[in-house]
């Protein structure tokens, strides 16, 4: 199969440089086609070096929007190519390859030709919880894959197929954010932000998209519109996978690594490990990042506190939702009726968090880094 890379690019020139060295280090089988989407103004320096490319394994084409579109609608432009291409894989300039990207790719065409829930395919695995930057950690088995209901802005395949609901969708959605259950951070983000309304378009249609295990790219999260400091510079840098075997890419309903938009496992794999929950409905809500008022079910396994829990789990194994699935009985997770629950206390949720994942880090250590950090947003 020929795959079509669609990389849009605008100033940053050290970006384009280093993407496309990762993607000549490649070892390529059979043809890769790259365009390459230059939009309106972009700087000379990065229009001549694109155009210096000599690519020998394929289709190769630089692109000139007529117009400056900015990055969000410049994104979507490069989406929309899969209406002609069939599809697109999308890269943005400050992303690296990993060498393995193509057999990854390779390797997932049965899946995304039987899985019909899913609308689009990512490169790259999201290593935090971006409400809070602490890690995200899967399920320990054997599955390459994993489903989530978030988008994906670090590499992403999609087919046409995928992408036509997700157009259809935006001519009747009016910006109408507030009808979806979003987290804090994407709340934030500017309506513009095209990952914004594909969270509603994934919550509206039910669908999710694929993640690998291990990631095919990895972000330097250069300064540009979205990145106006490098003061997270390695937040978004994710562990790049080399090898060409993989394990299992499982069809959504045969996985257990499913997750919703708040990066919570689904309550069916919870009850699957944990039978004598199976008569409840319940969202999750582990980490504590949902917002009450937005839960529809009667029932709610959360972090945050109750006095009235049925069933509790306590928070020592790793990751967090291993305490649930291997039945660690305490209190420090509860599954109580949706209303009976409270906030916690962001401090007091900060501290239990750090002694959790960091539990060898000092505080004056912590005060410290923030210091510094603080400092080099003036600087």
């Amino acid at each position: 199969m020929t795959f079509n890379l669609v990389i849009p690019v605008y100033n940053r020139i050290h970006s384009i440089r280093r993407l496309m060295n990762s993607i000549l280090k490649t070892p390529i089988r059979g043809n890769l086609d790259i365009y390459i989407s230059c939009d309106g103004s972009s700087s000379s320096a990065v229009v001549d070096y694109v155009n210096s490319i000599q690519w020998r394994h394929g289709e190769y084409k630089v692109i000139q929007q007529s117009k400056q579109l900015g990055v969000d609608a410049h994104i979507l432009a490069c989406m929309k190519m899969a209406k002609d291409l069939g599809h697109v894989i999308l890269l943005e300039d400050d992303l690296v390859v990993s060498s393995s990207f193509q057999e990854y790719l390779l390797h997932a065409q049965k899946l995304i030709k039987q899985e019909r829930n899913i609308s689009g395919l990512s490169l790259y695995r999201y290593p935090i919880l971006e409400s809070n930057h602490f890690p995200f950690e899967l399920i320990p088995n054997n599955e390459f894959i994993y489903y989530m209901q978030r988008p994906s802005s670090k590499g992403c395949f999609y087919s046409w197929d995928m992408l036509e609901p997700y157009f259809k969708f935006l001519e009747t959605f009016d910006n109408d954010f507030e009808s979806y259950h979003l987290p804090e951070n994407v709340k934030k983000w500017s309506n513009e932000v095209w990952e914004k309304s594909f969270y509603c378009f994934l919550q509206h249609s039910g669908t999710y998209l694929a993640f690998p295990r291990y990631s095919l790219t990895s972000d330097f999260a250069d300064i540009g519109v979205h990145m106006k400091k490098q003061t997270l510079k390695y937040v978004h840098q994710s562990k790049l996978y080399i090898s060409k075997r993989f394990g299992d890419f499982n069809k959504l309903e045969e996985t257990d690594n499913v997750y919703d938009s708040f990066y919570e496992l689904i309550p069916r794999v919870v009850k699957k490990y944990n039978p004598e929950l199976e008569v409840y409905d319940f969202e999750m809500d582990i980490y504590g990042n949902k917002t009450l008022s937005k839960i529809s079910s009667e029932y709610l396994i959360s972090e945050k506190p109750t006095n009235i829990g049925l069933f509790g789990w306590e928070r020592r194994l790793k990751p967090e939702i291993n305490n649930l699935l291997f039945h660690q009985e305490g209190e420090f997770y509860q599954l109580a009726k949706t209303r009976s629950f409270r906030q916690k206390n962001r401090q007091e949720k900060l501290k239990e968090n750090f002694l959790y994942y960091y539990p060898d880090t000092r505080i004056k250590d912590l005060i410290k880094m923030k210091w510094s950090e603080i400092i080099s947003r003036f600087i």
